[in-house]
């Protein structure tokens, strides 16, 4: 069906609905207006072969003629064009089985789209084609939901990009942003493993935040495909959760890991500035893979800052045996701590009931700044036998760096029996 055809159909369903269908409740979206007549209406159809009878041409036209809290319904076609969202809206693409939506913006852009309002926003269901250093970028306390989205890096610039990032730093306001990416694609299309290419990050949560990622696919990453970082002053609170996401061919430029939770390079606490940021993240449920067998991804997970739980996830095979160490991390499908940072408290998650299996050098490897007893219990090493290193088994290591006076005094041997005997992260099972 083509387009002209398409918003025929769609006009007279809304037709149909005005007169036989019972009003909307809190299920049932509310018939859009296709009207002519000013700014403002609660919904606005965008076709890029609109021909000004009601309709938009562009996308950005539809964000300034639809009312706040309002609906913009994007038909299939390309739009090559930057967004700027700022006043509450749902963006969404519609007519998939024609075809997607595309938002592809012209060279030379920053953003693809760009949200700055602190109302709620929502995007949904629309393809975006990001050759800018961001593809969806909410500044400030933004309230943003993205769903079902397709975000790829499409001949990113070199340098550092994002393909769907949250910024909240600074906050003067004190405002709190919120951000949920649920049920998205995200790619950075970096096949090609020597530098330079691209660090282009999947998705950064950076600031004040309460932030919830949910069943994501992210793919090719030439920088961490989740990186959930404090303010570049070391202070403010952030609350993620990362559930059920699927990750691979996570080679980040700078190494570190498929998810880092921590400080962006180069900020470090001092004496005079020290670390206060306090926040709960938790990794649960998620796959983790290296199917390229990249050597650049040093570890599945680095968490650095923070506490809360990594629990319930597969990480297979993450690490590779030429896999090498880096200013912040060690080799391990699982770091806890900060290397060559001792001034870097030491974080408290617990890591539990997680499938660990075929990593090289270590499946758990605690920093030498880590002072804290933690919980690691109840963890499938790939053996029956449980974890080598301070383990006695011969699955993946549970590594304890030493004391150094550059890394720390040394950590703290972790809980990890009981051990499980057999896959656990998928069984829902409490104790082993």
């Amino acid at each position: 069906m083509d387009n002209k055809r398409w918003t025929i159909a769609v006009i007279a369903t809304v037709v149909s609905w005005a007169c036989g269908e019972p009003a909307a409740g809190p299920d049932r979206a509310v018939a859009p207006s296709f009207g002519a007549g000013g700014i403002g209406r609660p919904s606005v159809l965008v076709s890029p072969n609109a021909n000004d009878n009601g309709t938009a041409k562009t996308i950005q036209e539809g964000i300034d003629m639809v009312a706040e809290g309002g609906t913009v319904m994007v038909l299939p076609g390309t739009y090559n064009e930057a967004l700027v969202i700022n006043k509450a809206l749902t963006l969404e693409g519609i007519g998939g089985e024609s075809g997607p939506a595309i938002v592809a913006p012209p060279p030379g852009t920053s953003d693809a789209i760009q949200v700055t309002t602190t109302d709620p926003v929502v995007i949904r269901r629309l393809s975006v084609r990001a050759g800018t250093t961001q593809g969806i970028h909410g500044i400030g306390a933004v309230d943003l939901t993205v769903e079902q989205v397709a975000v790829t890096a499409v001949n990113p610039p070199l340098g550092i990009g994002v393909l769907i990032r949250l910024l909240n730093d600074p906050n003067p306001s004190g405002e709190r942003a919120r951000l949920v990416v649920r049920e998205s694609f995200v790619d950075g299309t970096i096949t090609s493993q020597p530098a330079p290419f691209p660090q282009v990050f999947g998705i950064q949560v950076r600031g004040d935040a309460d932030a919830l990622l949910e069943g994501n696919v992210i793919r090719r990453a030439g920088g961490a495909c989740i990186f959930v970082t404090v303010r570049d002053d070391l202070g403010g609170v952030q609350n993620v959760d990362i559930v059920g996401n699927d990750l691979d061919e996570c080679h980040p430029l700078g190494q570190v890991a498929a998810i880092i939770v921590g400080s962006r390079a180069g900020f470090f606490p001092t004496a005079e500035r020290p670390l206060t940021a306090t926040g709960v993240v938790n990794i649960i449920g998620n796959t983790i893979r290296n199917s390229s067998q990249s050597c650049l991804t040093t570890s599945a997970i680095s968490y650095e800052v923070y506490t809360g739980r990594i629990e319930r996830n597969r990480i297979m095979s993450v690490v590779q045996g030429c896999a090498t160490g880096t200013v912040r991390n060690l080799p391990s499908a699982v770091w806890l701590g900060r290397r060559q940072h001792p001034l870097f408290p030491p974080v408290t998650p617990t890591v539990r009931f997680n499938d660990i299996v075929g990593n090289a050098f270590a499946g758990l490897r605690i920093g030498a700044n880590q002072t804290a007893v933690i919980d690691a219990s109840c963890n499938y090493w790939g053996s029956a036998d449980g974890p080598s290193g301070v383990g006695s088994g011969s699955g993946d290591a549970v590594v304890v760096e030493p004391s150094s006076p550059t890394t720390g005094p040394g950590g703290a041997a972790p809980l990890f029996m009981p051990f499980a005997a057999s896959p656990i992260a998928g069984t829902g099972a409490t104790s082993c």
